[in-house]
């Protein structure tokens, strides 16, 4: 199983974990704190996937929202998902650097529309055209 392969399993198991979360667990102090972890941890497996992915098509990056907008260019993600993608990127930095100012309502509005999963479609997405182009994942 290569790199991807391993990240893209990782991507589905947290993915699975949120689903089993609704918007009353989050009023929960430990529920809710768990729900952020999981997003964030998610949100950075699509970003490694998207790392991954660049570089392995031979793409120069600076940056995660970077690599996400050569995957573009090249035709692997479009641009509703390299939006997704960025929003996603943007998510990951307040959660991990700015945690102090993070929004309850942003992360119980992911959680009830259950938002992460189109998160979670375009780790799948690029895995997916990278194994059309016949990469090795």
């Amino acid at each position: 199983m290569g790199s991807l392969e391993r990240l893209l399993k990782l991507l589905l198991q947290y993915t699975a974990l949120l689903d089993g979360l609704s918007e009353i667990d989050l009023n929960d102090e430990y529920r809710y704190y768990s729900a952020v972890y999981l997003l964030q941890v998610q949100a950075q497996v699509i970003i490694d996937i998207v790392m991954r992915a660049a570089s392995t098509l031979g793409y120069e990056v600076e940056g995660y929202a970077d690599a996400g907008r050569k995957l573009m260019l090249a035709g692997v993600i479009n641009e509703d998902e390299f939006s997704i993608y960025s929003s996603l990127v943007g998510f990951r930095n307040i959660a991990i650097h700015q945690y102090g100012s993070l929004n309850p309502s942003v992360v119980k509005g992911i959680i009830s529309g259950r938002r992460y999963r189109d998160a979670a479609k375009v780790g799948v997405k690029v895995v997916n055209e990278l194994r059309k182009r016949g990469i090795d994942c």
